[in-house]
């Protein structure tokens, strides 16, 4: 029998590393910052330190910081949470700092992390809930990375009117289709 490879959480840009308390400011620094509140867990509502924490940790089942691979600068935060692992699903959120939105680096910790989640657990589905209004940000990957899986309408308010709720699934066949050549590609060598 051969040894056994960690999935890699080191791409050509970033790398997936464990949540530490020294990341605790940054990552609610990242979760409150003007642009991103709104996309957030908490739409745009303030939430102290304290219940920020608790939100970090309760009901996750693993959670990456994202940073930079040349330097180590805290750019993201990955969280996989409220998992059915009998039923073979678990819910992920991505955060990345609002400056490096729709640059690709969103991709690659996505890639990492999706393949962590397929290696480490037997889901089958891993679900995000997104406003229509961004939506947009993600749509490219609709039918390759993602299906949607469903939709509430006129659910949340928002800048004047009220916006669908979508919920994106992953599944575990598509990503074994594709994901893991990307994975492959993202973790060469130079």
């Amino acid at each position: 029998m051969g040894v056994v490879a960690a999935p890699p959480l080191t791409g050509r840009r970033v790398r997936l590393r464990p949540v530490l308390p020294s990341d605790h400011e940054f990552l609610y620094a990242l979760a409150i910052h003007p642009e991103m509140t709104f996309r957030w867990r908490y739409r745009g509502a303030a939430v102290s330190y304290e219940t920020f924490l608790q939100h970090l940790w309760g009901g996750t089942l693993v959670h990456f910081v994202i940073e930079r691979k040349d330097g180590g600068q805290r750019i993201g935060y990955a969280q996989a949470f409220d998992a059915a692992e009998r039923h073979g699903w678990a819910h992920f959120a991505v955060m990345l700092d609002p400056s490096l939105q729709r640059s690709g680096w969103g991709l690659e910790c996505m890639a990492l992390f999706f393949n962590y989640m397929f290696t480490t657990w037997p889901f089958r589905k891993l679900y995000a809930v997104v406003l229509e209004s961004h939506y947009d940000d993600l749509a490219s990957g609709d039918g390759s990375w993602f299906v949607v899986e469903g939709r509430l309408e006129d659910h949340e308010f928002y800048d004047g009117r009220y916006w669908d709720l979508v919920f994106l699934t992953v599944r575990r066949e598509d990503w074994e289709r594709s994901g893991p050549k990307l994975v492959a590609k993202l973790t060469e060598g130079p």
